[in-house]
């Protein structure tokens, strides 16, 4: 008997589709376009906040997005997400950065978070997470996802930002499959195992529209 599933993703997916003159494209921005090692090799947080950043621009103007248009982004966001020495492992240093961004974007945003404790005994629910991220989708929103330890998975960078522009889920509360874009591809992973087995945590971070 097959599963019934719930899906939810953003509704422009392309929106985050980065392309290149030869006629390509990456899903999402890459932290191996910047230009220095330390930033390749740190990047992934600032990356992860130009995502969320660049997804917004194209709502307000749609418009095929080019390397060179995400980089530039790519660049402003390092100012303002700066990794230090254990790079952006934070959600608040996340929100500090981005939050100093939106007076440049054309519509007004509010961060939320879920955080997800490195005590298992404190984390939320998979049906929590599952919700918090069915209400970021269906506002349009994709969501930055902090992964310090990827526990069991192997498909997944530990001490990591990815985006996560979709999720499926089986409606009798089961497994959660969360669609990532990260390293220029897409990809799912189980998120239940996820905050099962990960030793460290991490957490969720979404825009959402600001309620006037």
């Amino acid at each position: 008997m097959r599963l019934a599933l719930s899906k939810y993703a953003i509704h422009n997916p392309e929106y985050l589709h980065i392309h290149d003159k030869d006629g390509s494209f990456a899903y999402g921005s890459d932290q191996e376009w910047y230009p220095t090692l330390w930033q390749r090799r740190a990047g992934c947080g600032p990356t992860t906040a130009s995502n969320i950043v660049l997804y917004f621009l194209q709502k307000q103007n749609p418009r095929t997005m080019y390397r060179e248009d995400a980089l530039e982004v790519m660049q402003e966001m390092w100012k303002l997400v700066t990794p230090g020495i254990m790079g952006v492992h934070l959600t608040s240093q996340f929100t500090r950065g981005v939050d100093a961004y939106l007076p440049s974007l054309p519509m007004a945003l509010t961060a939320k978070e879920l955080k997800i404790p490195k005590a298992k005994g404190q984390r939320p629910s998979l049906a929590s997470v599952a919700d918090f991220l069915a209400a970021s989708f269906t506002a349009d929103c994709p969501v930055a996802f902090l992964n310090l330890s990827k526990g069991s998975l192997t498909n997944l960078y530990e001490w990591h930002w990815v985006t996560i522009v979709g999720m499926e889920q089986d409606r009798e509360g089961g497994r959660v499959l969360a669609t990532l874009y990260d390293d220029s591809q897409i990809w799912e992973i189980d998120l239940g195992l996820w905050l099962e087995t990960t030793s460290r945590g991490g957490g969720f971070v979404s825009y959402q529209p600001s309620l006037q």
